[in-house]
């Protein structure tokens, strides 16, 4: 007979990285199947189900599989042998491996996006989520003047200076034409600044050291003046927001803005010492601002999805306690 409204399955690439994981814990927390998977599961394995025992999961539900993207045989099989429905796709190479690797990164993140746009069509996928990134806005808040950034806002490759903003810009490109042709559902977050605890390949490790070093009773200095403003989204509520897009029956738009707070230096370290109050914070004064836009409107993705993402202070007193339980410290209150 017809099969009616089926249980979802999601495949999540990237599945053990910094997001992926939380996606994981995310879906199995609404006891949704997973197919999890990454290009190195065996390296991973152990400290990926370490991280989910933590939270009391069922693991029953989940498939932890090893899958290169970038060959098209690979994910035809796992399609063939797991009746997937949804994708969340985690699975890319960071800024500062790119760099290294460029030939490498090519692809995975555009060769192995392109595969999976063209799985959604082939595996009639319900819907597919990935996340982009604010660097596609470019490396200065200058081009847009002195107003949050709206997700039709546009700044051409003269604003560019990573690699990893213009591979993000292609495959949103690629899946908008995916999206014409054949009539799929795909959709992108653009995550600001994601910062939470437990950040490993990253050229922005100050968003891991900002909160767990003042956790773990230690000096953190940050790599940037003290007027400078970033945008922040806890990691847990980023990896919400792409499941609960995932989730939504229809979506309205393509592209999604998912910051949530906008501060600066001075402000972060209020909030730094609100949580931790010898903590001790410095800045680099003479260093340049940090190379991203400043401040999201995100108005969009909030009416979408009915989804408050926790206040920036919440944020980091959940980032810090996870950081303390890690180190067999107590947890703050």
């Amino acid at each position: 007979g017809v099969q009616t409204c089926a249980l979802p399955i999601f495949l999540v690439t990237g599945a053990t990285g910094f997001i992926g994981k939380r996606v994981v814990k995310q879906l199995l927390l609404k006891d949704i199947k997973v197919v999890a998977s990454d290009i190195n599961i065996q390296n991973e394995q152990a400290s990926f189900l370490e991280y989910l025992k933590k939270y009391d999961l069922n693991t029953n539900k989940l498939k932890l599989i090893e899958l290169d993207v970038s060959i098209k045989e690979n994910i035809n099989s796992v399609f063939n042998n797991n009746n997937i429905t949804h994708m969340i796709c985690c699975g890319y190479q960071m800024s500062n491996m790119i760099d290294k690797n460029p030939i490498k990164a090519s692809e995975i993140n555009i060769l192995g996006m392109t595969n999976l746009f063209e799985s959604t069509v082939n595996h009639h996928v319900k819907r597919m989520i990935f996340p982009s990134s604010e660097s596609i806005y470019g490396n200065s808040q200058k081009v847009y003047g002195n107003k949050p950034v709206h997700e039709d806002d546009y700044c051409g490759l003269q604003h560019q200076s990573f690699t990893y903003a213009v591979m993000k810009l292609l495959n949103e490109f690629m899946a908008q034409k995916f999206i014409k042709n054949h009539n799929v559902s795909i959709a992108c977050t653009r995550p600001s600044v994601v910062f939470g605890f437990g950040r490993k390949r990253s050229s922005l490790m100050w968003a891991e050291d900002f909160a767990t070093l003042p956790a773990l009773g230690k000096p953190v200095h940050l790599p940037f003046p003290e007027d400078n403003k970033d945008n922040f989204i806890y990691v847990d509520d980023c990896a919400e927001q792409m499941v609960l897009l995932a989730l939504k029956d229809k979506l309205n738009y393509f592209a999604y803005n998912s910051g949530s707070e906008t501060v600066s230096g001075k402000e972060l370290y209020k909030i730094i010492r609100e949580l931790i109050p010898d903590a001790e914070v410095t800045f680099d004064n003479n260093s340049s601002y940090t190379p991203f836009i400043d401040e999201q409107n995100d108005k969009r993705i909030r009416e979408e999805i009915d989804f408050q993402p926790r206040s920036l202070k919440e944020g980091i007193k959940a980032h810090m306690n996870e950081a303390r339980r890690n180190n067999n410290l107590e947890e703050i209150s």
